[in-house]
């Protein structure tokens, strides 16, 4: 029985390793580089690409997905470990768009730092894709 699921937990981590490496690493120019000044003294960004948001997608579910959408039980009721992130950073203002960035960067005592995990461009198109939540 033990090595059945072995064998089954090993392809499912197989298939997402290849999904993955399927994923073009690179950023497109358009993902998150600075365009011009707003009127309100601010950055505005370029909306990101359809393949950076996807990209952002693989992300969000390769490192965030376990703690923000995984189950525990608490109380007879599954919950996420971690918030929930829909909508976090819908529409959100530059300030608060900083500090979703600098939590994420520098993580908190519940939640481990990703600031060495991203490269510069995986981390925008994370933030490209959590815009759409």
């Amino acid at each position: 029985m033990k090595r059945v699921i072995w064998r089954k937990t090993a392809a499912v981590a197989l298939a997402i390793a290849a999904t993955a490496a399927m994923l073009p690493r690179e950023a497109t120019p358009q993902a998150g580089a600075p365009t011009a000044r707003s009127e309100r003294g601010g950055v505005e960004t370029a909306p990101a690409s359809a393949d950076a948001t996807r990209r952002g997608e693989a992300w969000f579910y390769q490192r965030c997905s376990l703690c923000h959408m995984g189950r525990i039980v608490k109380d007879d009721v599954y919950e996420p470990m971690g918030p929930r992130l829909n909508g976090v950073l819908k529409n959100a203002l530059p300030e608060r768009e900083k500090a979703v960035r600098a939590q994420i960067q520098r993580g908190s005592p519940r939640m481990p730092g990703f600031q060495y995990s991203f490269a510069p461009a995986e981390f925008e198109e994370l933030i490209a894709y959590m815009k759409t939540l």
